[in-house]
This record gives C-alpha cells, sequence and structure tokens, in this order.
C-alpha cells in the first residue's frame, strides 16, 4: 500500500527551521521596538514601550520552561527551593519542594536553578529535564538521573530544548547574547540575543527564562522577565502580558505566602 502523504513535516525538519528563524531573528539591528499591544505595554510621550510597574512582593521566577505536549501547552517553573507544574489555566501540581518530587538530585540541584529546559523521551512523553546552576548542569527525569551533574562552559540565563527526530536541539541565552542550536556540547553564547529587532529594549537581555516551542511547524519563542512574558516568531510579537494577570493562580506562591 502506498503511503499517505501528509503535510506535517517530519521533525528531522526542525533543525533547518530553527537555524533560518535564528538567522533572520539575529541578522537584524535592534531598532527602537514597537511591541504588539496588550495591557503590559505603556506607551510614554517618547513613544518607547516601558514595563508596568511591578505587583508589590511577586517574586520572579528562577526558571521557567513551556512545552507543547499533545497539542496542550503546559508550564514548569522554579522558585527557591519549590516547583510548579501548570497550564494558562489552573495547577497541574504544586507548588511543592523540588528535593520531595525528585529526592535523587544532588543538593546544588534542590534550590537557585538557573535555567529550565524540558524535551520528550520515549513514546508516552516523559519529561526530560535539563537544569542548569552556575556552571553545572543536570539531564533527569521523574525515576531518576540521566546525566550529570557535568560542568558547562559558564552560567546561562535561560536553557531551551527541542525534540528533533533521535536528538534533542538546544538553545541557550547569557546577557544579550545567544546559542546557535547543539546537541551534546554547551555552546558559548556568541549571537546577537534571538528577536532583537522585534523586542522591546527590556526583553533584549538578562532573561530570568526563556523557551521555544514548534506550532503550525514553525519555532514560536517565549522570553521571562520580572513580572512579563513576550512571544513572538521570526516576524512579529504574538503576545505581551503580566504574569500576574496570565497567571494569578500563581501570585500566593510568588508572593511568598
Amino acid at each position: 500500500m502506498r503511503e499517505k502523504q501528509t503535510r506535517v513535516p517530519p521533525r528531522w525538519w526542525r533543525l533547518p527551521a530553527l537555524l533560518a528563524a535564528v538567522t533572520v531573528l539575529g541578522a537584524a539591528a535592534a531598532p527602537t521596538a514597537a511591541a504588539a499591544p496588550t495591557s503590559a505595554t505603556a506607551a510614554p510621550a517618547s513613544g518607547r514601550a516601558v514595563a508596568p510597574p511591578a505587583p508589590a512582593a511577586l517574586r520572579a521566577f528562577d526558571a521557567v520552561t513551556t512545552v507543547n505536549e499533545r497539542k496542550a501547552w503546559k508550564h514548569l517553573a522554579l522558585i527557591g527551593d519549590q516547583y510548579a507544574i501548570f497550564t494558562d489555566r489552573g495547577l497541574i501540581e504544586g507548588p511543592a519542594p523540588i528535593k520531595k518530587k525528585w529526592p535523587f538530585l544532588p543538593k546544588q540541584f534542590t534550590r537557585g536553578i538557573d535555567a529550565a529546559a524540558i524535551s520528550f523521551s520515549g513514546p508516552n512523553f516523559r519529561w526530560r529535564h535539563t537544569w542548569t546552576n552556575g556552571t553545572q548542569a543536570i539531564t533527569f527525569e521523574d525515576g531518576g538521573i540521566v546525566s550529570g551533574p557535568f560542568r558547562i562552559p559558564l552560567p546561562y540565563d535561560g536553557l531551551s530544548e527541542v525534540n528533533d527526530g533521535n536528538a534533542v536541539l538546544r538553545l541557550g541565552v547569557r546577557g544579550g547574547s545567544a546559542t546557535v542550536p547543539f546537541t551534546k556540547s554547551f555552546e558559548i553564547p556568541e549571537l546577537p540575543l534571538y528577536g532583537e529587532a522585534l523586542l522591546p529594549e527590556r526583553f533584549r537581555g538578562d532573561l530570568d527564562d526563556f523557551s521555544v516551542e514548534f506550532e503550525k511547524n514553525a519555532p514560536k519563542f517565549s522570553y521571562y522577565k520580572g513580572n512579563e512574558r513576550i512571544i513572538f516568531d521570526n516576524r512579529r510579537v504574538i503576545e505581551l502580558v503580566n504574569l500576574d494577570a496570565k497567571w494569578p493562580f500563581l501570585n500566593s506562591w510568588r508572593s511568598g505566602r
């Protein structure tokens, strides 16, 4: 029987798609950015978008990442020694202690995580985590450590992973620079930050974290900083929101209560 054709590209198309997006997003110089109009931006007389005042006592995430699991968007956030897993509608797990969920983790990976990324392992969409803390990283699943701790060349502000066939592509950012996609050896960020030309100035460096996911066969980037998240592709800003309004069910946790 002749194999039925499909319009959905196989996953190994993701590397060229990601490389193309990184090239486009890193090529243009950054003018004064005009963000998508949302409640999260304000336009002063100068015309430059500025960050709104952050709600009192709400903590930023140490690390946060997003995964597209069977077309359902899920998020993992870390603050201090706790984690939470949730959708845009509400909590799935937590907030709860990291060491209770993953008791096998070394002490340095039970609090103060710098960056977190998730890929999928096996046919059942098992989450495979890669976390960094300083110049160390570890990869693990709920059942135990896969590899590490191992050294990385420098601390990352953010890390993201994308499944591409049998490989996992990684991207890292630090300050105002980003890496090329890599698989095994952790790269030093030397490219301009992805999307610099599209972004308000405050998102052009020192991110809390970021994630990349594929939607409709194209990469979509999410940057987190303070109380804000911005989502964009290689053409435009899609969304810019305040996280206290986007995820109000996390506000008690973020306030330390």
